[in-house]
């Protein structure tokens, strides 16, 4: 077990926040994936019944940052005092985690979903698909009977140990780096067809399929599908390692008014980097962003980063939030938002880049390297002040922070929230429909999450992880 030793001072009635960095005996940053972990303050070590609780929220679980956290709300029941506060974490089997990717995602040219079959298993009637037309005669393909084959570029958020799950009817295979898993078959109960040790990043995902020709010529009568459910199941060791940061907090009385702005000169205003422009320069111009520089954030109310009119790398973006983040985070504690704009995977916009960009902003909003081209998406925050709905073109899924809104077609979260501080990081993965010239209301909506009470969603989608 390793012990650090912090100890922290918070203003009571004020907005509080300590990210900590976490490294190992040889300096190296501490992987905290597959750990959960909470902290309470007490006024004794041995006293029964926390004086308060932080909110613990994991950064970047890979280079080991966490963030406690108490709202002003929180920090104003706290007497004035000295106390004590430690933080338990512990790792743990997170072998029940939502899938990091399935055949629900099969979304290539020439793919098909949706199809059930009674002799199916409830693992095929979900996940499911298949590389030839799902209705009517099999004719309709040039090459019903052939071998089927797709791939895809998979983003996977760990190091370590992968579980395979898969299905055909008739034959299917999973291949990733080179080993290949064959499919179970299509009524099988255990779909469990082996797991892969893989590190953190882009790997590609490739399938193969077969339909076996009975002499039946519709699809009915003899149906083709491939699923597959790919889920991070941990490293080593899991269960049995645990860390413990303790220190002493000082509670003071706030004796200095603090003001939050809420008040700016214009919205909303766009910092441009890696080719991405609002202007009329660009493939996709905005008709309510202003074009900024860094020196003018603090006249407008909504600074944008990330994507603005095209796909591509970010690389640029990571680095200025990188070398700015003190001018980031100060226009931050003065009350503002910075929206970070991201966009669909894999194909259009790297996982890697803009999960780098959320990290640097301090936020454990996620991107999941996904595609989804419903349109509409619906607000599940309790917020009156959003706008009910909004419309998108393909759009990422999100994990982490506070949910916002979901895609009710396809069951993601595709817009969150964060408080740091006494602003806010906002996160969306579109930048067309209403995000490319945003509303009025949209920005009185985004504003309010900085003065509002922290929103409560209602989150129906099994496709979200708040604490990723």
């Amino acid at each position: 077990m390793a012990v650090y030793v912090n100890n922290i001072s918070i203003d009571s009635g004020t907005n509080f926040y300590r990210d900590f960095y976490l490294d190992d005996v040889n300096g190296n940053s501490l992987d905290l994936t597959g750990y959960t972990g909470k902290s309470e303050v007490r006024k004794h070590s041995e006293s029964v019944g926390a004086a308060t609780t932080f909110s613990l929220t994991f950064v970047d679980r890979l280079n080991g940052r966490i963030r406690l956290s108490l709202s002003d709300q929180q920090s104003r029941k706290v007497k004035p005092g000295r106390y004590c506060y430690d933080i338990m974490f512990s790792q743990s089997n997170p072998s029940g985690n939502t899938p990091v990717w399935t055949t629900l995602e099969a979304n290539n040219p020439g793919s098909y979903r949706g199809y059930t079959n009674s002799s199916w298993s409830s693992f095929m009637n979900t996940y499911a698909y298949s590389r030839v037309p799902q209705s009517g005669n099999l004719s309709a393909d040039s090459d019903p009977y052939g071998v089927k084959q797709d791939s895809y570029q998979v983003f996977f958020p760990y190091n370590g140990v992968y579980q395979i799950d898969a299905a055909a009817d008739n034959v299917g295979s999973v291949t990733i780096n080179g080993t290949t898993f064959n499919a179970a078959a299509l009524n099988a109960t255990n779909v469990g067809v082996g797991t892969i040790s893989l590190n953190r990043g882009d790997h590609t995902v490739a399938l193969s399929q077969q339909n076996a020709d009975n002499g039946l010529g519709s699809f009915d009568a003899n149906p083709v599908g491939l699923a597959v459910s790919i889920t991070y199941v941990g490293g080593t060791g899991y269960g049995k390692k645990s860390i413990v940061i303790e220190g002493n907090v000082l509670v003071s009385p706030d004796i200095t008014p603090q003001c939050i702005r809420t008040n700016y000169t214009y919205k909303f205003g766009f910092i441009s980097n890696d080719s991405q422009t609002v202007t009329s320069s660009g493939q996709l111009q905005s008709s309510t962003v202003d074009e900024i520089s860094l020196s003018q954030i603090d006249d407008y109310g909504v600074v944008i980063l990330g994507y603005a009119d095209r796909c591509g790398a970010i690389p640029n973006t990571v680095s200025f939030i990188q070398n700015n983040i003190t001018t980031l985070e100060q226009y931050l504690a003065n009350g503002g938002v910075i929206w970070f704009r991201g966009e669909h995977g894999t194909s259009c916009a790297p996982s890697a880049d803009q999960n780098a960009a959320l990290a640097a902003l301090g936020t454990n909003i996620r991107v999941r390297g996904a595609s989804h081209v419903p349109s509409t998406t619906t607000n599940i925050s309790g917020s009156t002040v959003l706008p009910a709905t909004l419309n998108h073109d393909a759009t990422n899924g999100l994990d982490g922070g506070i949910a916002l809104y979901e895609s009710s077609s396809n069951g993601f979260i595709t817009i969150a929230y964060q408080k740091i501080g006494n602003g806010v990081v906002f996160v969306n993965a579109d930048v067309n429909g209403d995000f490319t010239s945003p509303s009025d209301e949209l920005y009185d909506g985004i504003r309010d999450l900085v003065t509002a009470a922290e929103y409560t969603p209602t989150v129906t989608t099994t496709h979200y992880d708040p604490n990723p």
